[in-house]
């Protein structure tokens, strides 16, 4: 009889020191648990970047107590929600430091594109500078005279060979930019004949340059005729300034925004 009592006095006693084993051990998930979300809190990238998935632990670990609290710290049920809850705090976390990553990796390029269109990036360009780059909202544009072209013909003058290779040059070395050849005549002649004039002189520029390897699908020609005049139509000076041929390079691969109609600008402009 005594040793019946003493068996199960062991067993008691093996019993208790069981639990005390598994109850600290399922307490310290909770801790870690309530630690992990507690941290994620305080971040204030991960309630910006990742509030999904921090309100997801935080649900978790909501579970892990009421489990805990119906059935016990040492519940499996409990010990899972615990440790679902850590996981969650930190992928909230992981997810928020790679957002702040990304965000930096696109300001760094909004911040290279304000160089670029701010003048302070004229290193860009530079090999174009003999025919006059100017750096706009729309692009670099280039302007060539009508000397490119005899009168009334659209054939270009073998002069004009210098300036399409140059642009044919650094279209090669940026391949991420397009261009957009704009042709323009005079107000002399009638209007269907200049808008046709124009489309020819365009459409031989941009030949030229896809000729010279560009891919067509980087290269638009578009004839304007009379419209928007650079001067007045009142002297053969000013006539000459409105035969001109304008070729815009896109900033960065950018689409070129069309041209403003009178009496209104681009967005972006000034």
């Amino acid at each position: 009889m005594k040793r019946h009592i003493l068996a199960i006095a062991i067993a008691a006693t093996l019993l208790g020191l069981a639990s005390c084993e598994t109850a600290p051990e399922s307490d310290a998930q909770l801790a870690q648990a309530r630690s992990a979300i507690a941290q994620a809190e305080a971040n204030p990238n991960v309630a910006k970047f990742a509030p999904t998935e921090l309100d997801r632990a935080r649900k978790l670990l909501v579970n892990a107590e009421g489990v805990a609290k119906q059935q016990g710290a040492d519940d499996a049920t409990a010990v899972h929600y615990a440790y679902l809850a850590t996981q969650m705090a930190r992928i909230s976390e992981q997810r928020a430091q790679e957002q702040v990553a990304t965000a930096r990796i696109k300001a760094s390029e909004a911040e290279r594109k304000d160089i670029l269109l701010s003048g302070r990036g004229n290193e860009v360009h530079q090999p174009l500078e003999d025919l006059q780059a100017a750096q706009t909202p729309r692009g670099i544009v280039l302007t060539l005279n009508d000397a490119l072209f005899d009168s009334g013909k659209a054939q270009l003058k073998s002069g004009a060979r210098r300036s399409i290779d140059e642009i044919a040059a650094f279209l090669g070395e940026n391949p991420g930019r397009r261009v957009q050849v704009e042709a323009f005549t005079d107000s002399d002649g009638t209007n269907d004949y200049n808008l046709e004039l124009s489309q020819s002189r365009a459409d031989a520029v941009a030949m030229a340059i896809i000729k010279r390897g560009i891919d067509a699908q980087r290269v638009r020609a578009l004839g304007y005729g009379e419209e928007f005049p650079v001067a007045g139509n009142t002297s053969d000076g000013s006539r000459q300034r409105n035969r001109r041929v304008e070729i815009i390079v896109s900033n960065g691969d950018d689409a070129i925004p069309g041209r403003a109609v009178p009496g209104q600008t681009l967005a972006g402009s000034p």
